[in-house]
């Protein structure tokens, strides 16, 4: 039976007295990557804060693992969901080693487990432990930070993982490789939910199992990419992908 592990049941939030999110109906199964595509200001990144409380519903209730995000304990949920910021935010008077083991510490892990955590999460993103785990973040690339950012987002093994829009301020080249590591990544870890928010229909498009477009705090179609394009739900979805054939035209001038 396939587990239903977010749902969002008539969901609206308001900042103020303004909608940003307007009766938002879906769910997601465990195992999925789900991304999430819109323009500035159409409530994707409020959408992903409510999965873990960040943001709380002013109307109707977000489910995460079974759990009300309005009555849970929010602490405890929150070490079940691993978080992937643009911005990254790793401590810069910390070894990389000492990034990944901040909730482990909090947790009051042992020494043994840690250590052996920290050089299996760095060889899982790419990144030699032995090479790595001594530098501090000032000392890496950005590519190479964001690798970090994911290793500490997983190093208490989360069944979720939320991506807001962590690629967006890398290089194309950077950024490509690193969407080809997270999807093979998520292949690795197939029983691990990856929600992931962007405003590039192209890496929205590569990397989700389903897309999810959200326009005016409102759903314009959740269904996979190849569903997306063949079938757009909406003039807005077709005004998206109008500007990835524009491109195409662009490139064709040039062969």
């Amino acid at each position: 039976m396939i587990k239903k592990i977010i749902k969002f049941e008539h969901v609206n939030k308001k900042f103020g007295k303004n909608d940003v999110i307007s009766d938002l109906n879906f769910s997601i199964n465990k195992g999925e990557f789900v991304t999430v595509l819109g323009s500035s200001g159409s409530g994707k990144t409020t959408t992903l804060r409510m999965i873990n409380g960040l943001e709380v519903p002013t109307v109707g209730d977000v489910i995460v693992n079974g759990n009300n995000v309005k009555s849970c304990n929010l602490v405890d949920l929150r070490r079940h969901i691993g978080y992937v910021v643009q911005s990254i935010g790793l401590f810069p008077h910390m070894t990389i080693a000492q990034n990944i083991a901040v909730t482990p510490n909090l947790l009051k892990w042992d020494k043994a487990k840690i250590t052996n955590t920290i050089k299996s999460l760095l060889n899982l993103v790419g990144l030699k432990p032995e090479e790595y785990q001594n530098r501090y973040p000032v000392q890496l690339s950005g590519g190479q930070q964001q690798r970090v950012g994911v290793a500490r987002a997983l190093s208490t093994n989360p069944p979720i993982m939320l991506f807001d829009e962590p690629f967006s301020a890398l290089d194309a080249i950077t950024r490509q490789k690193l969407q080809h590591e997270l999807k093979d990544l998520h292949k690795k870890l197939n029983d691990k939910t990856f929600f992931f928010v962007t405003h590039d229909i192209n890496e929205a498009l590569f990397l989700g199992d389903r897309v999810m477009v959200m326009n005016h705090g409102k759903i314009e179609q959740l269904d996979t990419p190849k569903n997306i394009v063949s079938k757009p739900a909406t003039d807005y979805i077709k005004q998206l992908l109008s500007t990835v054939n524009q491109n195409k035209s662009l490139w064709e001038q040039f062969k």
